[in-house]
């Protein structure tokens, strides 16, 4: 990722294939398939690309896997009229999501879920700052710089391929 304009971006051949089995993109992030999703294919199946709108549930930790949530898409959800415990983004056009997400998702189809270790490269600001983590979620204080963080992950729709 020479000068960081590749953060965010996978290659079309890196997805995840097989359950159990990770996938590790250019960028370090290290991406586990807990179900495939749809077998089908197409550009409403997935894998989604750059500018994709897609309904995304998540959950991020610091620490590990079960550590205190940081941010998530119930918690984002949860201030909204129809409360979704999903969010509406657009694929590397969401400064609110990090580029680790954006990778994540792209190695996913429809109805896929998985986990991923997000290196501090794919965080926000390349992890070089702390940042605000959601209000209601268990982390006060700011979320360190350079922290690894620990996401549950489900691509719920792709709404606009």
């Amino acid at each position: 990722a020479e000068g960081g304009k590749d953060l965010g971006y996978v290659p079309a051949a890196v997805f995840a294939k097989k359950v159990g089995e990770t996938v590790t993109t250019p960028n370090g992030l290290v991406y586990e398939p807990l179900e495939l999703g749809s077998d089908g294919s197409g550009p409403r199946v997935g894998p989604p690309r750059s500018g994709s709108v897609v309904w995304v549930k998540y959950t991020g930790h610091t620490e590990s896997f079960d550590g205190p949530v940081f941010d998530s898409s119930k918690l984002r959800g949860s201030r909204k009229a129809n409360k979704p415990d999903y969010v509406e983004i657009r694929l590397n056009l969401e400064p609110s999501i990090t580029n680790g997400l954006n990778e994540a998702l792209k190695l996913m189809k429809v109805g896929g879920k998985g986990r991923f270790v997000q290196p501090p490269l794919l965080s926000y600001s390349e992890g070089r700052t702390p940042f605000e983590p959601d209000d209601e979620g268990d982390v006060k204080g700011k979320v360190a710089a350079n922290a690894t963080l620990f996401y549950d992950v489900e691509l719920v729709a792709i709404v606009k391929p």
